[in-house]
């Protein structure tokens, strides 16, 4: 319930600035300064904000708890904020093993203080503390390990070329993070609490399939594109490679996770959450094609028009809020798939501009991840098949998973695709 708000604030602290500051080849101690101080006192001010609003938000709900729980989670928002630039950087230099091995140290740390926590019966308290515990030891491991550190020098001429960039990401981020959760609001308010539990299990689910591989891979890419951002051919080709490579990982798994869904659920999280099930069936339709928008929205930072980026953004979520309104009365599955409705409608629209700057619109972009596609949902209706043969046990889930990668595997290195070169060529 309280997702929407930490999110808002902390795209208030980013301000779209680190995505600039990354963009900048010749970036200087002065422009990093500048981000630095800038990034604290908007965390302090998004604290504040936060600690006032907390009441009010408590009695949206209806639930009182939820006063005191968003005062203490806020306090990640002003720890964050003090290593994002130390992040940026080491982005920057694609030096993403020290990165993991802080993200690594503090998840094992927070992880055990929550499990702990959970178990001796702190209820909600256990993630509170892991959420806050988590960002804290991420932030001093970050400040630690990072040879660059803070002058204190600001300069407004940095703030504003920065801004005239960062601004429009700003609110391009404010409307998709506001999107993303309101769901979770809708359902919270509107629905029995129960239903917001289901929804955001089977969300999570599945775009954890898709968002997490996403992730990595524009982390890798963008600094690396950003040094070549004048040449369109260099572009172009690499842009391909990529939709390809993302389609090829992101297509089976998330697919793959919807096949198996019922067994899934029931193995990890016992039949009291089978609804979630059904629902997660519904959204990889929709989280499948997220690798897909955000290489296209990328490909826009990249070039420096993140004024197309915020114009887009404006058309897809008033699409998007439309369709809302439309299935919120016919319930949470319907509201699922209007998600993919518009998970497709945003395709369309992403890849229209995409085609504008390099020649790589839709049916270009179809032409390279549509073998992945058509044998992905060869996969997923055999999977399905098996999985509602079998059952919901822990022996359907294995079988179906291992037929599931026996498919997909199988009939790609029997129909050469063009993406198993590719990664070897990657790994290598």
């Amino acid at each position: 319930m309280l997702t929407i708000f930490i999110a808002i604030a902390e795209v208030f602290i980013n301000s779209g600035f680190s995505t600039a500051l990354m963009r900048k080849n010749n970036r200087t101690q002065t422009d990093c300064d500048t981000v630095y101080i800038f990034n604290i006192v908007v965390s302090v001010f998004s604290y504040i904000v936060l600690f006032i609003i907390a009441p009010f938000v408590a009695k949206f709900y209806n639930l009182p708890e939820l006063c005191i729980i968003l005062r203490v989670t806020s306090v990640s928002l002003v720890i964050g904020s003090f290593g994002g630039v130390h992040r940026t950087l080491f982005t920057a230099r694609m030096d993403f093993k020290s990165l993991a091995k802080y993200n690594l140290l503090s998840l094992i740390v927070s992880g055990i203080t929550g499990m702990t926590m959970a178990y001796l019966g702190f209820q909600v308290w256990a993630l509170v503390t892991q959420s806050v515990l988590s960002t804290a030891i991420g932030t001093i491991c970050i400040c630690i390990g990072s040879k660059w550190r803070p002058t204190w020098t600001f300069s407004w001429s940095s703030l504003k070329e920065f801004f005239s960039f960062g601004s429009k990401l700003l609110l391009s981020s404010l409307l998709d993070t506001g999107y993303r959760n309101i769901y979770s609001v809708v359902i919270g308010k509107f629905f029995p609490h129960s239903d917001l539990a289901y929804y955001n299990r089977a969300n999570g689910l599945g775009i954890l399939m898709s968002s997490t591989p996403t992730s990595v891979l524009q982390s890798v890419t963008f600094p690396a594109l950003c040094k070549v951002q004048d040449s369109t051919e260099i572009l172009g080709a690499t842009y391909r490679k990529i939709i390809s490579i993302s389609a090829f990982v992101v297509f089976p798994l998330t697919l793959g996770v919807g096949a198996v869904s019922y067994p899934l659920i029931n193995v990890l999280y016992t039949d009291v959450w089978i609804f979630a099930a059904g629902l997660l069936q519904i959204i990889v339709f929709s989280s499948m094609w997220y690798p897909i928008h955000a290489i296209n929205l990328n490909l826009l930072k990249v070039r420096g028009r993140s004024d197309i980026f915020f114009r887009l953004e404006i058309i897809k979520k008033i699409l998007g809020v439309i369709m809302l309104c439309i299935t919120v009365p016919l319930g949470l599955k319907a509201m699922c798939y209007g998600a993919v409705a518009n998970s497709i409608i945003a395709l369309i629209i992403n890849t229209h501009y995409t085609g504008k700057l390099l020649n790589l619109g839709l049916i270009v972009q179809l032409k390279d991840i549509y073998p992945s596609l058509i044998l992905s949902i060869i996969m997923f209706i055999a999977c399905k098949f098996l999985s509602t043969v079998l059952g919901n046990g822990i022996l359907s889930l294995s079988i179906t998973i291992c037929a599931g990668i026996i498919i997909y595997a199988g009939g790609a290195h029997l129909l050469k695709f063009k993406e198993l070169a590719l990664l070897k060529n990657i790994r290598k």
